[in-house]
């Protein structure tokens, strides 16, 4: 059992715990039980603790078998003791919980609220015999004060260490000695880091801005874990010549730990003068680093910084740095972004972090080779080659690992021994002190212990795991990683949910935003494959996951454990786990439902401590009737595949202190029993599938209820919007059928009161006739606390907001979606949210203006809600569109993202902040688009918003009023240098671009321009296009194609084109312009009716991808061009710069078109939707046969046969025929072939594919093989991503997982946006341009 796994035995256990537990075991026993002799016993324990503590800080947690065995044990055995104590305890919390939800139940059959409180204490002692938990309780204090008094035998090993922190001379040995650097590379050779070390030089050499605002000095930090190269790279930019020639000085200091602020400023006055300083106290050293940097340009490297916690330190160190000349930079390595951060703080600058994420698997595997092989005859060590590829793939990237792994490999040149060690966890390799997890171990120690007990913890999940927030916190709490001991104000969620942000600020986990095209798709949290290693070896018989249980043996100790069955036999080998409190369980395989059921439950008798219980069950499995019994159970997670666990859920009743139940499975049409959920009065999270809510009778009886989503309100006792009364507790709120709502009751809600609330959705399913201002009233009195952060407002059918929401009354409200509200017609202004970052308008059909309007007449704004009559400078929208005034300040000035959908009565938008990064307009009735206000109002004093515009992404679609893009925010100065992405598609009327196009977005990255066939190109210059453009894509855009065609030269960055519709396009640029687009990969030719040559594509050598559909004069041209000779095996070196990764086309005649007749070395050409192709274009194919790893033929109604000289194409691993209905039969498959779909072919070819039959010796090695008879295949060939378009997926079914329209649906010729949840999508006998769409 590996030792660093007593951190839990330790400080997992340490004495604010075992305080806190001994005052609730002593209340207990004072109120029940006869406590007269164990005053001394409570006395002489708490006399201890200090002495419990001593030891704790003495022990040298990674070496504490060498410095005691004896102390080892007592650490386990005093774990053990208070883990005893903790569950005592809570099974006397447990029946507590009982005893009071039957005193509530009686009470309201009764009636009676009269001696409550006494009645519930006389039924509590009644319940608990005096020799049952009283007696265990007792017992178990008597066993923690023994194992206490072990202490004593330990005070000498705290005197012989040291009370002045054996474990931080450890440390400090360790980093200061053994990680002392300078600026000069040890190392002989330097793999990778060339983009990192290009990036960094480019930050340290640029001029510094001319804005007043800046200051002389610059930080920058190099952020990665240990040994992934923070001190190489950092080398190499202090030797590059370029950057010394940008420095008047260059000093490196060695920093390590502790940061102590003098030692450090005598270090850097060292670097610079070669010798000690004359001084040793701060003021005369930093008159001596005054003295040598004044005026003066520098460069100060601080390698190995780890001081995130003192401010003071930082602001002594860097008091004197201040006086260098402009452009001094100070750039610090370390593991953690803290670092650098609080560095930023100290000097009031704004940090720039370089993160390293590992190197790339070629330069890990050269580095691997470097040291493995070095000096040794290659053709020896041939056969090593491969196992070396394999070591490289569980390195993760981390370049120590490489160089330790190598050298000590090199060391043992054994085949078989380098198979068993590739076969074993590679943190199990005992690789001495300069190991990798050695290593990184220092970064674990800095942690204080409550975030070291939850970063082990994620050693359950595997590599690679993404973490929600809320999952892992609600897993952390469920599993007793989350103390609450001291601040009992604040929430435990919030306690857990810093501490996976510490974990995010110090580099053990990083948070990603995963966007596409704009939007937020997920949010979550991963932690580096290292990491996750130093995760499994620091928590060695605490926790373990187990892939497969075959015949290993589990510690005994293990507490938290993951574990995945095929076979219910394996059980029996976690009986003996009585410890453990965490079980994440998978059931896989053939297994009866009696067998895994009946055995598991026979185990779970075992696990009496357990407080968390995951199950996933992929096949027939019951839950288990011992569930009910686990009274100490947190959390329950339950999936199947096979059968529902809502109809057993009753089972979970009595589970009083379950605090998370999620249940993960449909529901439609199941008859549910929930009577007893309101038992679960411990329960804060809820989890289950859509509907189920809605059966809950008296919700309002969990009154610790935290997340509750999707509660639909009915017209009968037990399911209205009173039932909120009391849930106090309420964080995030899902309100659904407000129709129902008495508006009597809406007050007895008392949302106003409910403090916690950072979310609220209020949905209306129906528009049913109401009375006049009824829903009105009913959302004005839904108010709820100011601190919420997210509000939703669904199917509304008032006329007005709330009075409420246009105040400055929610002060922290970050969010706010209006959507399908189809009776209000005006906004009011909403410019008095600050803090609101992010506004949705969706499906406002009536919707005509936004802001204030100011009259002569004291007339109250359409619109504005009733506090709005004395609204003092409101603005008046009723002039003509060019109207913009100054006054017109209707959006928040710190507005992020505005997002406007299906408004087609909004003509006119008031001007837009300067903060704006993202703006989507879409299905709306502008006229005109806004413009950018350049000095928007901001709350006086707080952080002005910058003069430039912070405006990136920008989506105009489907504006059928829209005519003119001049005079907007896309012509104003202060957009020009921001935005990135720009997309208008679709407006039919619209005819005016700026006069210079787009040249002025000097930025712009991204284009399309689609579907705006009135375009005019009178008055345009003839260069439109910006040089900086990476994507382009030009659909139907009137007069203006081949201007915006022309323009293409020069554009160096430009990595994809996409042309469509394009009606006056004859010919491709010219060759002079396509030998300027030296990025140029992606190419896409849509529906160019007039297209009729390809000349010029020869010459783009970087091309990879090109799609050619529906360009009928093309196939044209092909008749005319005669077949080149027959292929001969001597033409594969002919020399042709075009060379294709892939290929799409419609028509297999284009590739006896030039240059695509001579292409070669082509990896995947899919043949989609050719009608008269009768045999396949087999000269062609052969002179690929080389690398051809992919075929798709897709709708080939005309092929007979495919040729025998399959087999020659000694490549292809892929392979798929779908609608062929002539082929009866397949040739023999080459032996390269691991993949082969057949489907909505002929039977008989399908019968003779199957096993047995006549073709099936042909394809016998193939290792899948999918025959779907007639059967479409689930998905089409996916085609080279040609544009990019902004997805709005909000509010589009986000619990979708799977859609196949029926077939009574007609034919469409698009689809929406479908939800980021959907996996499986299938569409069968559609309209061809939905295919081709596709």
């Amino acid at each position: 059992m590996a030792t660093a796994s007593l951190v839990f035995a330790g400080k997992a256990v340490a004495t604010p715990v075992i305080s806190y537990m001994l005052n609730k075991a002593f209340t207990y026993l004072v109120n029940y039980w006869r406590t007269e002799d164990m005053e001394s016993v409570k006395a002489e324990l708490l006399k201890m603790l200090p002495h419990v503590q001593a030891v704790f800080d003495a022990v040298d947690w990674d070496n504490i078998k060498e410095q005691s065995a004896a102390l080892d044990a007592w650490l386990w055995q005093l774990r053990d003791a208070v883990e005893e104590a903790e569950d005592s305890l809570d099974e006397l919390d447990y029946h507590r919980l009982k005893e009071e939800v039957k005193a509530r139940d009686e009470q309201e059959a009764s009636g009676s609220v009269s001696k409550l409180k006494g009645k519930l204490i006389r039924k509590l002692t009644k319940h608990v015999p005096k020799n049952g938990m009283f007696k265990r309780l007792k017992e178990s204090v008597e066993g923690l004060h023994k194992a206490i008094a072990g202490v004593k035998d330990f005070i000498g090993f705290v005197n012989k260490v040291g009370v002045v922190n054996h474990f931080m001379d450890y440390e400090l040995k360790m980093k200061g000695r053994q990680f002392q650097t300078s600026s000069r590379s040890t190392a002989v050779e330097v793999f990778g880091l060339e983009k990192e070390k290009d990036i960094m030089i480019k930050w340290l050499t640029e001029p510094t801005g001319n804005d007043p605002a800046d200051t002389n000095l610059r930080i920058f930090t190099i952020v990665g874990h240990g040994g992934f190269g923070k001190t190489t790279l950092a080398q190499l930019i202090y030797n590059e010549k370029k950057v010394q020639g940008c420095f008047d000085i260059c000093i490196w200091v060695s920093v390590s730990s502790p940061f102590d602020a003098l030692t450090i400023t005598e270090g850097i006055i060292e670097a610079i003068s070669k010798e000690a300083p004359p001084a040793n106290t701060l003021e005369a050293l930093h008159a001596i680093l005054e003295d040598r940097l004044i005026s003066k340009r520098f460069l100060l490297i601080l390698d190995n910084v780890w001081n995130d916690n003192d401010m003071d330190g930082w602001e002594k160190l860097l008091a004197p740095l201040r006086i260098g000349g402009a452009g001094s930079t100070i750039l610090l390595t370390t593991r953690l972004k803290s670092v650098g951060d609080m560095a930023g703080y100290a000097l009031g600058l704004k940090v720039r972090h370089l993160k390293l994420d590992g190197l790339l698997e070629k330069d890990v595997l050269m580095l691997f080779n470097r040291h493995a092989f070095s000096g040794l005859n290659i053709d020896c060590c041939k056969n090593f080659h491969s196992l070396g590829e394999q070591f490289v793939k569980k390195i993760s990237g981390c370049p120590l690992a490489a160089k330790v792994l190598g050298a000590h490999l090199r060391d043992n040149m054994k085949y078989m021994y380098w198979k068993k060690i590739l076969q074993e966890d590679l943190q199990n390799l005992q690789l001495g002190m300069d190991g990798v997890i050695k290593v990184l171990s220092l970064s674990y120690h800095h942690l204080p212990s409550n975030l070291q007990m939850c970063f082990r913890y994620c050693s359950i999940f595997p590599q690679g795991y993404r973490f929600g927030k809320k999952e892992l916190v609600e897993m952390w709490l469920g599993s007793g990683m989350i103390l609450q001991t001291t601040d009992e104000t604040k929430a435990l969620e919030d306690i857990g949910g810093g501490c996976l942000d510490e974990l995010a600020r110090k580099s053990f986990s990083e948070f990603t935003s995963e966007k596409k095209e704009g939007v937020v798709l997920e949010e979550y949290y991963a932690m580096h494959d290292v990491l996750h290693d130093l995760a499994q070896a620091v928590s060695s018989g605490e926790c373990l996951r187990v892939g497969v249980i075959r015949s290993m043996k589990i510690a005994k100790s293990v507490c938290h454990l993951s574990v995945r069955l095929v076979n219910s036999v394996h059980l029996k080998e976690l009986c003996h786990l009585n410890n453990l409190r965490s079980l994440v369980i998978e059931f896989v395989g053939d297994d009866s439902s009696t067998n895994y059921s009946i055995a598991f439950d026979e185990v779970l008798k075992s696990f009496k401590s357990l407080r968390l219980l995951s199950i996933t069950a992929k096949c027939w499995f019951d839950m288990p009737d011992a569930v009910s019994k686990l009274v100490h159970l947190r959390y329950i997670s339950l999936f199947s595949t096979k059968r529902s666990f809502l109809m057993s859920v009753h089972k979970l009743f009595t589970l009083y202190h379950l605090d998370t139940l999620k249940i993960m499975e449909y529901s439609e049409g199941k008859t549910l029993k929930l009577n007893g959920m309101s038992n679960l009065v411990s329960l804060r999270n809820l989890h289950v599938p859509y509907g189920t809510i809605s059966s809950i009778p008296r919700i309002g009886k969990l009154t610790c209820l935290e997340y509750l989503d999707g509660f639909s309100v009915q017209k009968k006792v037990g399911y209205t919007v009173s039932e909120l009364k009391n849930l106090a507790q309420l964080r995030h709120l899902c309100l659904r059928e407000i129709q129902n709502v008495d508006l009597r009751e809406v007050l007895d809600a008392n949302l106003k009161e409910k403090k916690q609330m950072r979310t609220l959705s209020l949905h209306w399913s129906s528009h049913e006739v109401v009375a006049e201002n009824t829903d009105d009233l009913v959302l004005d009195n839904f108010q709820p606390h100011s601190d919420l952060e997210e509000f939703y407002i669904i199917g509304f059918s008032g006329t007005k907001l709330p009075f409420w929401i246009t105040k400055s009354y929610l002060v922290n409200i970050v969010l706010l979606k209006i959507i399908n509200c189809c009776k209000i017609e005006h906004l009011p202004s909403l410019a008095n949210l600050f803090s609101l970052k992010n506004l949705y308008l969706q499906d406002l059909s009536v919707l005509a203006s936004m802001g204030c309007m100011h009259h002569e007449c004291d007339k109250i704004p359409i619109g504005c809600s009733h506090s709005f009559q004395k609204c003092p400078s409101l603005v008046d929208f009723s002039g003509g569109v060019d109207d913009i005034e100054s006054k017109e300040i209707s959006f928040p000035p710190y507005l992020s993202t505005l997002t406007i959908r299906g408004c087609p009565q909004l003509m006119k938008l008031p001007t837009l902040p300067s903060m704006l990064k993202q703006l989507k307009i879409q299905k709306s009735g502008l006229m005109i688009l806004p413009k950018m206000y350049k000095n928007y109002n901001y709350i006086e004093g707080s952080l002005a918003p910058p003069n430039e515009s912070q405006l990136t992404n920008v989506l105009i679609e489907y504006c059928p009023n829209l005519k003119s893009l001049l005079h907007c925010f896309l012509g104003q100065d202060v957009t020009l240098t921001s935005l990135r992405e720009l997309h208008v598609n679709q407006c039919e009327k619209l005819e005016h671009l700026p006069p210079n196009g787009f040249m002025g977005l000097v930025n712009l990255q991204i284009l399309e321009v689609s579907d705006c066939s009135m375009l005019k190109k009178s008055g345009m210059e003839v260069k439109l296009l910006p040089s900086s453009l990476e994507q382009l894509s030009i659909k139907s855009c009137g007069e203006l194609e081949n201007i915006l065609i022309n323009s293409l030269a020069g554009l160096e960055s430009l990595t994809l084109l996409e042309l469509a519709n394009c009606n006056h396009l004859i010919s491709l640029p010219s060759v002079e312009t396509f030998e300027t687009l030296t990025a140029f990969r992606v190419l896409g030719l849509y529906d160019c009716p007039e297209l009729s040559s390809l000349d010029g594509l020869q010459c783009l050598t970087s091309l990879s991808k090109l799609t050619i559909r529906r360009c009928c004069s093309l196939t044209k041209i092909s008749s005319l061009q005669p077949p080149s000779q027959c292929w001969s095996s001597q033409d594969d070196s002919t020399d042709n710069s075009l060379k294709l990764e892939a290929l799409f086309i419609d028509d297999h005649s284009l590739l006896f078109v030039e240059p695509l007749q001579s292409v070669r070395f082509t990896r995947r050409l899919s043949l989609l939707g050719d009608p008269i192709m009768t045999s396949l274009p087999e000269q062609w194919i052969l002179q690929n046969r080389t690398t051809l790893s992919s075929l798709w033929l897709w709708n080939v109604k005309s092929l007979q046969c495919l040729p025998s000289s399959m087999k020659d194409l000694c490549h292809l691993q892929s392979f798929t025929l779908f609608n062929a209905p002539l082929i009866n039969s397949l040739p023999d498959m080459p032996a390269s072939l691991k993949y082969l779909s057949i489907g909505c072919c002929q039977t008989t070819l399908a019968e003779r594919c199957r096993k047995g039959g006549c073709d099936w010796s042909k394809i016998a090695h193939v290792t899948l093989v999918k025959i779907n008879g007639n059967e479409p295949l689930a998905m089409a060939p996916a085609e080279p991503p040609c544009s990019v378009k902004f997805v709005d997926m909000e509010h589009k079914g986000s619990a979708m997982s799977s859609f196949k329209p029926g077939k009574s649906l007609p034919s469409p010729n698009s689809i929406p946006d479908l939800p980021a949840s959907l996996s499986n999508l299938i569409l069968q006998n559609c309209h061809t341009i939905l295919a081709d769409r596709c």
